[in-house]
């Protein structure tokens, strides 16, 4: 079966390919497997676990801001792991980290602001010896209060697009719900109920069964002793916690942690851990999606035809295509319209402004120098915390020893410390920029709406170009905070007047006379100092104190 189940879900998956580029893979109610899950369910994990690598994009909020159609092929003569992706024909990923980085950009391509959710889907493959060929449409997970610049409906966007692809009778809903959770609250167990009454398409899958009560367990639920309307099975999983997955636990060392735990636990036992695990849910998605797929494809033939019939018809009213020369033409415009349209957005080079909205290059100007500049301010408002840093410093630089002078040790450390401060923000900074120049980016190519897949290519590009430019500057912000803290200067003209502006009282003319000589003399230190209750002013340079 394993086989025969493997050539169908391929069969589909072709299918899948063929017509999503045409526009048709919404038109079609292909067999699929869908999962949803609330935004703390494990959900992501789960889809990790099965690929065996980390690849999905991790975050606060809302992570997966477009259906993502996961195609895993199972390559018995390829010892390595790599992905293909359908809007990038022919380049493989070998490193899942671009994977992630590609799914972002990608999603970031189709959707201008950062909170956004779209509908149309990605498609991914991965190739692998060591998976089985399954092929799953990982939905954004169900949030109920939208947070920060998140739409007010998003709750209601998600769940429209949600009910979209489970409503269709073709599709399995692998509902995903937390274990030490209610299910009567599970948000994925009640849409599916939405859609799915009787529990015929529905698989449930319960995570962070280690996570559950002491004393408490799922076995009723595992052996099917509840009065939840389910005609699949419940099956039991153990996500990596976020700790192992901060610590970049091997997936592979966490299934085998999983087993063990199943085997050894006193409810679950040996005899429940066969059917229990990452591995036992991919048999098993695998098994049922074959036999879905076998009940449910050979009454979309007629459909697939009739659909044929229709491109025939439109192909055949198509004009002649263009010549080269007036290829080279539209090319010329639409880089013209997206440099044109680029400037117009970023301001500063145009005779004619528009004078209903900020344009993109004001709002840059906006964050980088009100924004960030109040969120600075906003770190060193707090003198309190300051002073209490100053005075540790220096009692931990004296140590054991009783000092006059204000070390040096105490000094740097203390600066180096508010120096750090600006490198989680300045990054912030960096991405709050980078949003602001895709969304001119995006709106700049709608003015080559003619031509779609040119309009696609240039929006790549550009937006392909921004984020590798954020990379960089990322990169250039660190080095520079790190440049920063390798040397602090405290002769620098700037500190030596933020010093002079901190005294309260002047110097008597006596003072000002000893402090320009040792000035002339090389002086190392001047400053204050009580002896026997009275305060004196000293200068200390390299062969007297006076």
């Amino acid at each position: 079966m394993s086989q025969f189940g493997g050539d169908l879900i391929k069969v589909v998956n072709e299918l899948q390919d063929r017509l999503n580029p045409l526009g048709f893979s919404n038109s079609f109610d292909l067999p699929q497997i869908a999962v949803v899950g609330g935004q703390s369910s494990g959900k992501s994990s789960v889809l990790e676990s099965i690929v065996g690598h980390d690849f999905l994009p991790r975050g606060s909020g809302i992570v997966t801001r477009r259906p993502l159609i996961l195609q895993l092929i199972q390559d018995p003569n390829s010892d390595v792991f790599y992905g293909e992706f359908l809007h990038s024909p022919g380049k493989r990923f070998y490193d899942f980290n671009d994977i992630r980085d590609e799914i972002t950009a990608e999603t970031d391509r189709e959707v201008s602001q950062s909170k956004g959710i779209s509908r149309n889907p990605i498609n991914l493959k991965i190739y692998s010896h060591d998976v089985l060929d399954l092929t799953l449409v990982d939905l954004p997970g169900m949030t109920r209060v939208a947070v920060d610049d998140q739409p007010e409906d998003i709750e209601q966007r998600i769940e429209h697009m949600i009910l979209e692809y489970i409503s269709r009778d073709n599709c399995l809903i692998l509902a995903v719900t937390a274990a030490n959770q209610d299910l009567a609250t599970s948000d994925a167990l009640k849409m599916a109920k939405q859609v799915d009454p009787t529990g015929e398409r529905t698989i449930g899958v319960l995570t962070k069964l280690d996570l559950m009560d002491a004393g408490t367990d799922a076995k009723d639920i595992l052996m099917g002793r509840h009065r939840i309307q389910l005609k699949r099975d419940f099956i039991g999983v153990i996500n990596r916690s976020q700790k192992d997955i901060d610590e970049h636990k091997d997936i592979r060392r966490a299934l085998y942690d999983e087993r063990k735990y199943f085997i050894e636990h006193p409810s679950y036992g040996p005899d429940m851990a066969d059917k229990m695990g990452i591995r036992y849910l991919q048999e098993y998605l695998q098994r049922e999606l074959s036999l879905h797929i076998f009940k449910r494809l050979p009454p979309l033939k007629p459909k697939l035809e009739t659909k044929l019939d229709e491109v025939r018809e439109r192909l055949a009213k198509i004009e002649f295509p263009l010549g080269d020369k007036d290829k080279d033409q539209v090319l010329a415009e639409a880089y013209d319209k997206m440099r044109s349209g680029f400037d117009s957005g970023v301001g500063g080079k145009v005779w004619v402004v528009d004078t209903d909205a900020l344009n993109g290059g004001t709002r840059i100007n906006t964050l980088m120098n009100e924004t960030y500049a109040k969120a600075v301010n906003k770190m060193f408002y707090d003198e309190t915390r300051i002073r209490r840093e100053i005075g540790i410093a220096i009692q931990n630089a004296f140590g054991t020893r009783i000092g006059v002078f204000i070390p040096d040790t105490a000094f740097i450390s203390v600066v180096m410390n508010q120096i750090e401060l600006f490198r989680n923000l300045s990054l912030d900074c960096v991405d709050w920029v980078t949003d602001e120049i895709v969304i001119i980016v995006t709106e700049c190519v709608q003015n080559i709406c003619r031509f779609p897949k040119l309009k696609d290519i240039f929006s790549k590009f550009a937006l392909d170009f921004v984020r590798e430019s954020n990379k960089k500057c990322k990169n250039f912000v660190q080095h520079l905070i790190e440049l920063e803290k390798c040397y602090i200067n405290t002769i620098h003209e700037d500190f030596i007047k933020m010093i002079g502006d901190t005294k309260s009282d002047p110097l008597p003319d006596t003072q000002s006379i000893m402090t320009a000589k040792a000035l002339q003399q090389n002086v190392s230190k001047s400053d204050w100092i009580s002896y026997k209750k009275s305060d004196y002013w000293f200068v200390l340079n390299d062969t007297s104190l006076s």
